[in-house]
C-alpha cells in the first residue's frame, strides 16, 4: 500500500514538474509569464469547445459558431507560443478583447446565472502576469476589468436573457464557468507560490554557497565582521607563530610538467596542507607560487602557538613525503617558523584578502630559505617558546637580509 502511495506521489510530482517546466534561463516573473501562456491557450480551447457543444445542443447557433471559431484561435495561439512567444498583439486581442466580449455575449444569451460575466477576472489575471505592463498600467486595466465584470452582471440582472435555455444547461454552464474562473485564480496563486518557493530555495542555495566561499577566503570571525558592515578590519596580535613552507627544487621540476600536471600536483599538496591547518586550528593565509603561508594564533589567540606551529610543520613534512607517490615530482619541503607580533587585516575592495604584516612575517620567510629540505628552521624567538617535547639544535649564525647576523635553530618533535 505504501509502495503505491509513493508511486502515485512520484507520478504527481513528475506531472507537476512537466506542467510547470520552463526553458533554462527563465525565472521569476518571466517564468510565471511563460508558464501561464504555455498552458492558458489549451485550457481556453477546451472551455470554448465545451461552450460550443452546449450552445449547439440548445440550438444557439450564433454562440456555437462563435465558440468554434474562438477555439481555433486559441489553438493557434497554443501552437505559436512555445515557438515564438507571440505575436503579442494576437495574444492581447484574445485575452483583453475576446474574453470580455465573450463575457458580454454569453451573459446576454444565457443570463447572469451562467456566470459568463466572471470571465473578465481571467483577463485581469493575465494582465497581472504580463511583465511588459507597468504596475500603474496593471492597476488601471485590472480595475477596469473588474468594473466591467460587475457592470455586465448588473446589466443582465436587470434584463432578460436573449435565449431561454433548459435549467440543466444553465446549471452545467454555472458549474463549468465557476470552476474555470476559480481554477484560473487558484492556478495563478499556486503558480506564484510555487515560483516564490522555488526562488527562495534557489536563494538559500546561493546564500549557503556564498557563505561557504566567504568562509573559505576569510576566517569566520572576520567574515562576520565584514558582513556586519565594518569597513576597516585590522587587529594587532602580540604573540603568533608564522610558518612558511616551500617546495625544494620546484622550479626545475615544474619545467618538465604540463600546465595541467603542475596545477594538479600543487592542488593536491596544498589541499592536504589545508586539511592539516584545520586539524591544528591554524589559519592559512595564502599561497605564493609553490610557497604556503599559515599562522597559529590568528584570528584567535593561542597560548602554545609556537608548539602547535612546530607540530603542524612536522606533519607537513610527513604529508609531503607520503604525497610524492601521487604527484608528478618529489615533494621535499623547506620550512621556516618565527614567532612574534603581527598586524592582521582585510585589504582590497574586490578580490579582498586576509593578510599579515610585520617583521615577524618577514623573518619567518627568511627562515624558510635558510634550511635544507626536510628541516624546520626557527628563530631564537620561537626556540625559546618550545618545551622539552622538542629537540632544538643550533645551526649557527646567519646573515639575514634586513636583520644582520642572528642565530638560527633546527627543530624536531620528540616522538
Amino acid at each position: 500500500m505504501i509502495g503505491w502511495k509513493l508511486l502515485m506521489f512520484d507520478l504527481i510530482q513528475r506531472t507537476i514538474d512537466l506542467v510547470l517546466w520552463t526553458p533554462p534561463g527563465i525565472d521569476g516573473k518571466e517564468a510565471r509569464y511563460y508558464m501561464f501562456h504555455r498552458l492558458g491557450p489549451w485550457v481556453a480551447s477546451f472551455s470554448h469547445g465545451l461552450w460550443a457543444i452546449t450552445f449547439a445542443l440548445n440550438g444557439v447557433t450564433v454562440m456555437a459558431n462563435y465558440n468554434i471559431a474562438v477555439t481555433l484561435l486559441f489553438a493557434v495561439y497554443g501552437f505559436l507560443w512555445p515557438r515564438r512567444q507571440g505575436p503579442m498583439w494576437y495574444i492581447h486581442f484574445l485575452y483583453f478583447g475576446e474574453i470580455p466580449l465573450h463575457a458580454l455575449l454569453g451573459t446576454l444569451y444565457a443570463g447572469v446565472g451562467a456566470m459568463f460575466w466572471l470571465f473578465p477576472l481571467v483577463s485581469a489575471i493575465v494582465c497581472l502576469v504580463t511583465p511588459q505592463f507597468s504596475w500603474a498600467r496593471k492597476t488601471l486595466i485590472c480595475s477596469g476589468l473588474v468594473a466591467y465584470a460587475v457592470l455586465v452582471g448588473v446589466l443582465e440582472i436587470t434584463s432578460q436573457p436573449w435565449v431561454i435555455m433548459p435549467d440543466a444547461s444553465i446549471i452545467f454552464l454555472f458549474v463549468l464557468n465557476t470552476i474555470s474562473v476559480s481554477s484560473a485564480l487558484v492556478f495563478y496563486l499556486g503558480l506564484n507560490q510555487y515560483l516564490v518557493e522555488t526562488a527562495e530555495e534557489g536563494m538559500k542555495r546561493e546564500y549557503e554557497r556564498a557563505e561557504n566561499l566567504l568562509h573559505n577566503i576569510l576566517p569566520t570571525p572576520i567574515a562576520l565582521r565584514l558582513k556586519n558592515g565594518e569597513r576597516v578590519i585590522a587587529n594587532e596580535h602580540r604573540e603568533v607563530s608564522v610558518i612558511f613552507a616551500d617546495i625544494a627544487n620546484f622550479t626545475a621540476a615544474s619545467s618538465q610538467l604540463s600546465a595541467g600536471e603542475l596545477v594538479e600536483s600543487l592542488n593536491l599538496i596544498f589541499t592536504e596542507f589545508d586539511n592539516l591547518a584545520d586539524n591544528y586550528g591554524a589559519e592559512k593565509i595564502k599561497t605564493i607560487g609553490d610557497a604556503y603561508m599559515v599562522v597559529v594564533g590568528v584570528p584567535e589567540d593561542k597560548r602554545n602557538h609556537a608548539e602547535i606551529a612546530i607540530e603542524l610543520a612536522t606533519e607537513m613534512h610527513k604529508v609531503a613525503v607520503a604525497i610524492s607517490a601521487h604527484t608528478h615530482f618529489n615533494v621535499n619541503l623547506r620550512v621556516g617558523v618565527n614567532s612574534g607580533p603581527v598586524v592582521a587585516g582585510v585589504i582590497g575592495k574586490r578580490k579582498f584578502a586576509y593578510d599579515l604584516w610585520g617583521d615577524a612575517v618577514n623573518l619567518a620567510s627568511r627562515m624558510e630559505s635558510q634550511g635544507l629540505p626536510g628541516q624546520i628552521i626557527v628563530t631564537e624567538n620561537t626556540a625559546k617558546l618550545l618545551s622539552d617535547r622538542f629537540t632544538v639544535t643550533p645551526e649557527g649564525i646567519r646573515d639575514i637580509k634586513g636583520k644582520g647576523e642572528i642565530p638560527i635553530f633546527s627543530v624536531k618533535t620528540n616522538t
